[in-house]
């Protein structure tokens, strides 16, 4: 019985090696497109919150986007807000003038835009 057990023990040892050899073998890696053009790579922004931080919203719409009197004015409630992510984002970009909103179009890409736009629509609505 001990043989039985030694002879076993090293059966299933050496099985144990073998699937980690085999595991541990490189695995061609392909970075070629059908074109043969290498896969462009796309980098996913900081989320929502990040921009909101990073170009101030903060500062007339408060964190948590309840607008209101402060320093920066008087900012509106987007938590409420009837615009469509669409025309947030146009609003971010062109501003109101006439209400106090400045322009943002130039110091913010499109798909920040959007990512803003879509945090405000989303993350910031009253629930």
């Amino acid at each position: 019985m001990n043989g039985f057990r030694k002879t076993t023990m090293i059966l299933v040892g050496a099985g144990f090696c073998g699937v980690g050899a085999l595991s541990l073998q490189p695995q061609p890696a392909s970075a070629e497109t059908e074109t043969g053009d290498r896969p462009e790579i796309i980098v996913p922004r900081a989320g929502g919150r990040a921009a909101f931080e990073k170009f101030g919203c903060i500062t007339c719409h408060m964190g948590d986007g309840r607008g209101g009197q402060n320093e920066g004015g008087y900012g509106a409630d987007l938590r409420v807000t009837k615009l469509t992510a669409q025309e947030v984002g146009q609003t971010i970009a062109n501003g109101r003038a006439g209400k106090g909103m400045p322009p943002f179009k130039g110091l913010i890409d499109d798909e920040t835009l959007d990512v803003l736009a879509k945090y405000i629509k989303v993350e910031l609505r009253l629930k």
